[in-house]
């Protein structure tokens, strides 16, 4: 016997439940995930293989596992372990071309984009700065503009002489100044010439990196 169906038999558009996942569903992915790192070139987008080639090479002894691009110029980097991601995480920061590239641990809900960036890390350039600066008080005078990082080799062992090098932490829509002033040991005030080699540039508008 066949059943015709009646207007009970048919559910109202707008009725149905929603589909709800269960963790069952998605701790598959998140555990394999947990050992990558997210990582994005900031003012520049070169192609996959020339940053994966650029990956490979400065994380060489980490035992990576896999590189993965996506799209909107960010990479996903698994490593064979999480000791060897925890180590990448805390080995400082890295450069590409003098620009900075920002890694972050890969989390579930980490929104996948490159806005969001606060601080960068950059290289500057003191030129013509006096000898009896190069030492402790170097840190404390590229103070005025950013945090202190690192000096490069040459600068450490005081072998070209022409300009310091430091690599300092910028906030990006900090003011960026030509020259800083201050006080030496005798209360003269100095003031230092100050070179970028990259400068974070955010928008007015949107918020976002690289562009104004």
């Amino acid at each position: 016997m066949t059943r015709i169906n009646t207007q009970e038999d048919v559910p109202e558009i707008g009725t149905e439940e929603m589909l709800q996942l269960e963790q069952g569903d998605v701790e598959e992915e998140i555990e394999y995930w947990k050992q990558a790192v997210v990582c994005f070139i900031l003012g520049a987008n070169p192609p996959w293989e020339v940053v994966e080639g650029f990956i490979r090479r400065i994380w060489t002894r980490y035992n990576i596992d896999k590189i993965s691009f996506m799209p909107n110029g960010i990479f996903l980097v698994r490593f064979k372990t999480m000791e060897m991601k925890e180590k990448v995480l805390a080995s400082g920061h890295y450069l590409f071309d003098n620009k900075p590239m920002i890694v972050k641990s890969w989390e579930w809900d980490l929104e996948m984009n490159k806005e969001g960036v606060k601080c960068v890390p950059a290289w500057i350039r003191l030129h013509k700065l006096p000898l009896k600066f190069w030492g402790k008080g170097l840190p404390k005078i590229v103070g005025i503009v950013g945090k202190y990082v690192k000096s490069d080799t040459a600068t450490e062992e005081r072998t070209r002489l022409g300009f310091a090098r430091v690599m300092v932490e910028l906030v990006v829509d900090q003011d960026l100044p030509a020259e800083i002033a201050f006080k030496d040991e005798q209360g003269i005030v100095d003031h230092i010439e100050i070179e970028y080699e990259w400068k974070p540039i955010k928008c007015k508008k949107c918020q976002g990196m690289e562009h104004e």
